[in-house]
């Protein structure tokens, strides 16, 4: 998907990208700008409409999930930085990113970094000084280098032009260097201690701009973007209560166990820059299929490398050498925050952040601030004792405060199919009670093994607890509709399971001992579609099957019938308050006059039906209706309020409606009269003129087969 139209360029030939000029402190090309267009002066028919704001609940409401991609954590500068690469590096043909100038390209810069640590000498960068390129440019010359290869690629010149001249660019560049303070003397520790270059911080400055609630569309986050697959297989934890890769020094420690990893593969800080980004496998295929391991030629082909990876690495490059370089790009000003400084204090399982900011004398923003991976607020309950940071110098005194406060609070793991709602009834607690306990946004985000924390309860509301689970017990039958065919098999029985949000056939089966194809067959299921909350399904498990892990329906209170059987036809109308009829048309009988009297709208018949809305009926025409039973009133089944009369009715005419509803019966008592002796009621209606009489008096032309 475009964000942005791509406009047609002109193709600037390489030499005037290289060479860069100084003029008056600042970087220039050497081709002049084009003049802007002259405006025109022709008036505009109609004034611009405001663009409509679109609703994210309404979007929530038919996702069935939260709106990720919209309700992103990317950032801002981010955000707008990829704006800037849409234009700047547009795509050419096939995906590729489209050459800036020819096919010649210089040489690289090796850097300073010689390789240390238990890296093998063979995969150590190239001595400084061997194959080194001079660029064109005095200004550039004299800048200091990166500790890792420098090439200046057009795309490296485009990026230094973007942060240095450009306002939009120069801010972001700014806010990011000023952030920096935070964390840069952490990472450059920990990228020390496996023998890394130090200046691998920038990638981490292009990853997030330092900011470790950052969230990428793909799912990464945290300041170093781990996906949550590669974050686990460098031991940080991603689950409900924490997320490590929000961790600062966590973090840190596992990007540098996995560069050093990479580089250990690939030998070359642009490959592993390109296998951070685009994952090692893809990089491996690249070389595999163009039969080349360098970098810079793989990027010039069809399918080589993805167009971010292609311009993700000149991007680091360039955010090094400005980071290297701050005064000489115009960022001497900017003054780093202060370094992240903390102490450390062991908090029971299940403790608020809140609890341990009123123990630390600290405001709760402070708190947070410090412990990000804390996802929801409160110390893991499923866990013992966490390690939480507080601000330097009150880590004693919060300890010995906090041991004073506890909440009572217990820890419940939910079963796969048990939600909220299910927890609140057995509990006797408000749903929005248990939610703001345990940080809850989405319902979607609590699976089964989950551990949430619900009140402490007493010896008393044990009891109730009791008592309610009975009586919730005791609920209406549940109509199950499965395939008419039935099954039958030896050591196995039949429970039926209702699905919750975020369920899938894979899940479910697991969890049930049985295979995802089974259950499309036992339930009439598509397997490429996504299950819906409230569905019952049907289950064929083993006889010693555990149950203690999962949320039944009791058998007792299901009612299973074939789908689109009589039986289940009349039960789900009768559930719904309605009686099945089949009506036969007459002459003159339309789809508006026929819904009129049953309360039913054209779309209402023509759904049931199956037929469309504008179908003429012919005399003779057999149609099912869904009628009012004897407990619903008809204007309730109309959508008016019950017992409302019309203004203008009087007493004396209610009294004479009334008087000759005692002289005359009603149809529908002469129905059911016929009924009790056996006899058929005949159809009723004969003109138009008859569409104002009663509902009753209408099902005198309708048969219930």
């Amino acid at each position: 998907m475009q964000f942005f139209e791509r406009p047609e360029r002109t193709r600037r030939p390489v030499a005037l990208l290289l060479a860069l000029t100084i003029v008056g402190g600042t970087v220039a090309t050497r081709a002049s700008a084009a003049p802007p267009p002259a405006a025109s002066k022709r008036p505009t028919a109609t004034a611009p409409s405001q663009p409509v704001e679109e609703s994210l609940t309404e979007r929530r409401a038919v996702r069935g999930v939260s709106v990720d991609d919209v309700g992103s954590s990317e950032t801002p500068e981010l955000r707008e930085i990829r704006r800037f690469e849409e234009l700047a590096f547009p795509r050419a043909a096939g995906g590729r990113p489209a050459p800036v100038g020819g096919d010649a390209q210089p040489a690289a810069l090796p850097g300073s970094w010689g390789g240390t640590g238990d890296v093998t000498p063979d995969a150590r960068a190239t001595a400084p000084g061997a194959g080194a390129a001079t660029p064109d440019s005095d200004w550039l010359r004299a800048l200091k280098l990166p500790d890792f290869p420098v090439r200046w690629d057009p795309q490296v010149l485009r990026y230094l032009d973007y942060f240095k001249n450009d306002s939009k660019g120069r801010s972001i560049m700014g806010n990011w260097l000023r952030r920096a303070g935070r964390y840069r003397d952490m990472f450059e520790k920990a990228l020390t201690r496996q023998g890394l270059p130090r200046d691998l911080v920038f990638l981490a400055m292009i990853e997030s701009g330092f900011e470790n609630t950052a969230r990428s569309r793909v799912g990464a986050g945290g300041i170093w973007q781990f996906m949550p697959s590669a974050a686990r297989a460098y031991g940080l934890e991603v689950s409900y209560w924490m997320d490590a890769r929000r961790d600062p020094e966590r973090s840190a420690e596992a990007a540098a166990r996995y560069l050093k990893d990479l580089y250990v593969r690939f030998g070359s800080w642009h490959l592993v820059f390109a296998a951070y980004n685009a994952g090692y496998g893809a990089v491996l295929r690249a070389i595999t299929n163009y039969n080349t391991n360098d970098y810079w030629e793989l990027v010039k082909h069809e399918s080589g490398l993805p167009w971010e990876s292609s311009i993700y690495v000149p991007k680091i490059i360039a955010a090094a050498i400005v980071g290297r370089n701050q005064a000489a790009f115009g960022f001497a000003d900017v003054t780093p925050e202060p370094a992240y400084a903390y102490e450390e204090i062991i908090a029971p399982a299940g403790t608020a952040l809140s609890s341990v900011a009123r123990a630390a004398d600290a405001k709760p923003e402070a708190i947070e601030a410090l412990n990000p991976q804390l996802v929801r607020g409160r110390t893991p309950p499923d866990r013992g004792a966490t390690r939480v940071r507080v601000p330097a110098g009150s880590a004693a005194a919060c300890a010995a405060a906090l041991d004073k406060s506890h909440e009572k609070l217990d820890t419940v793991v939910l079963r796969l199919g048990e939600t909220l709602d299910d927890v609140a009834r057995t509990r006797g607690v408000a749903v929005k009670e248990l939610r703001r306990i345990n940080g809850v946004k989405e319902s979607i985000e609590l699976r089964a093994g989950v551990a949430i924390l619900v009140p402490k309860r007493t010896a008393p509301d044990k009891a109730k607890d009791k008592d309610g689970d009975k009586a919730a017990d005791v609920d209406e039958t549940i109509l199950v509709a499965v395939p008419e065919r039935s099954f039958g098999y030896e050591g196995r029985e039949r429970v039926f399971y209702r699905t919750r949000e975020g369920d899938g056939l894979n899940e479910i089966a697991d969890a049930f001992g049985v295979k995802a194809d089974e259950l499309c067959e036992w339930n009439n299921l598509d397997p490429s579609a996504k299950l819906q909350p409230r569905m019952v399904v049907q289950i064929f498990v083993r006889k010693d099957f555990d149950r203690s892990g999962v949320m039944l329906v009791d058998a007792t209170q299901v009612r299973a019938v074939s789908l689109g059987s009589e039986e289940f036809l009349e039960l789900e109308t009768a559930r719904r308050g309605k009686k099945r009829l089949y009506y036969t048309a007459k002459t003159g009988d339309t789809l508006t006059k026929l819904g009129r009297r049953y309360g039913l709208t054209p779309g209402d018949l023509a759904r049931i039906n199956r037929f469309s809305y504008n179908t003429e009926l012919h005399e003779g025409d057999r149609i099912v209706v869904y009628s009012p039973t004897a407990g619903v009133q008809r204007e309730t089944s109309l959508g008016l309020t019950p017992g409302k009369k019309r203004p203008e009715r009087t007493a004396a005419a209610a009294r004479a409606s009334e008087g000759q509803a005692k002289r005359k019966p009603t149809a529908t008592a002469t129905v059911d009269a016929k009924k009790k002796s056996g006899a058929t009621p005949p159809n009723a209606a004969r003109s138009d003129s008859r569409d104002s009489k009663s509902a009753g008096a209408d099902k005198a032309g309708a048969k219930k087969k």
